[in-house]
């Protein structure tokens, strides 16, 4: 017998059982006597036992008949509200908000975001785990992944939520040993830490035909290339994420601070079927709100709607100073 038969059965029983007789239990259920009737007299069938005494005037429980409404009755009971929180949760963030993230963001910028949304919605437990990178959410079982420049070619559905400025930087003991660069062409003598495959195309966009930095020592970890520069190991580009708190304090300076990078995107990564719950989407309109609101540690408040910057390279700034380069790329004349 199909699922859908047995709970109508124990539906009419339990109506039946709470109306005591069956023409007021065929009127509550929207049925005829006739169809009540057999839906008790199969119950009884399939269960091999009497539930109900009938006569002219009422019905009563066998003692049978009592034990199977006192447990059909709390299962229905359970069956409502489950779908009733269910449902609330389309429209009320509650549950249990499962949150992947780049370990260098998550600690810094997010965790404090975290707790703040968590104080807004009570309802909601928060798992914040970060990760050197953002694995495959669909394995993982989490709601959402808070990466950089998210792959374009992802299946998972993605909120833009923020952008993410770069630029050049060194310490200051670097800079007082080899020198501040004034110009593009200054960086020829200079030496550059290198994170990620990437910098090496944005390296060339903003020395074009020159020569660059000399390359003296490249790593995949952001954290580690971090190390390396304020311990003055040259000058790097990088997220404005990253090390804004080391720009406020002055572990770290600006180099060249008229030069536009291509900035890297944060976004969110989730679910289709996940951004429809009120947890998911209440958590990313947040997310996009305060990612948006300008950082005290900021340095130039401009970074935060940098000018659209061509993806093959990078620009220099004013306008009415410049040329282009062969890498497409615009230099101070």
């Amino acid at each position: 017998m199909a699922m859908s038969d047995r709970l109508s059965e124990i539906t009419s029983f339990v109506k039946i059982a709470e109306s005591g007789t069956l023409s007021e239990a065929a009127r509550r259920l929207g049925l005829s006597l006739a169809a009540t009737s057999r839906r008790l007299s199969q119950l009884e069938a399939r269960l091999g036992v009497v539930l109900v005494r009938r006569n002219s005037r009422h019905l009563t429980l066998t003692d049978e008949g009592l034990l199977f409404y006192e447990r059909a009755g709390r299962a229905l009971s359970d069956i409502d509200a489950m779908e009733s929180d269910v449902m609330r949760r389309a429209t009320e963030a509650a549950g249990h908000l499962r949150v992947v993230t780049a370990m260098n963001i998550g600690r810094t910028r997010l965790a404090p975001l975290f707790r703040q949304y968590g104080m807004l919605h009570p309802d909601v437990t928060i798992h914040l785990e970060t990760a050197e990178q953002a694995g495959n959410i669909v394995e993982t079982g989490h709601d959402i992944a808070i990466v950089f420049d998210p792959p374009p070619d992802s299946a998972l559905k993605m909120k833009r939520l923020t952008s993410n400025p770069r630029l050049l930087c060194a310490s200051p003991s670097y800079l007082q040993r080899r020198g501040r660069p004034r110009s593009v062409a200054d960086l020829g003598s200079h030496d550059n830490v290198v994170v990620g495959h990437a910098q090496q195309h944005m390296w060339r966009g903003v020395t074009g035909e020159g020569a660059g930095p000399r390359v003296t020592l490249s790593t995949n970890d952001g954290e580690l290339g971090r190390a390396w520069i304020l311990d003055g190991a040259g000058i790097a580009i990088k997220s404005l994420w990253e090390v804004a708190d080391d720009l406020a304090s002055g572990r770290l300076q600006r180099v060249l601070p008229a030069v536009r990078l291509p900035p890297s995107a944060i976004a969110a990564l989730y679910l289709p079927a996940q951004g429809e719950t009120a947890k998911v989407r209440s958590c990313l309109d947040f997310l996009a709100r305060h990612l948006r609101t300008p950082d005290p540690a900021d340095p130039d408040q401009r970074e935060r709607h940098p000018p659209p910057i061509p993806s093959a390279g990078a620009s220099v700034l004013p306008a009415d100073q410049t040329r282009r380069n062969g890498n497409g790329a615009t230099v101070r004349s």
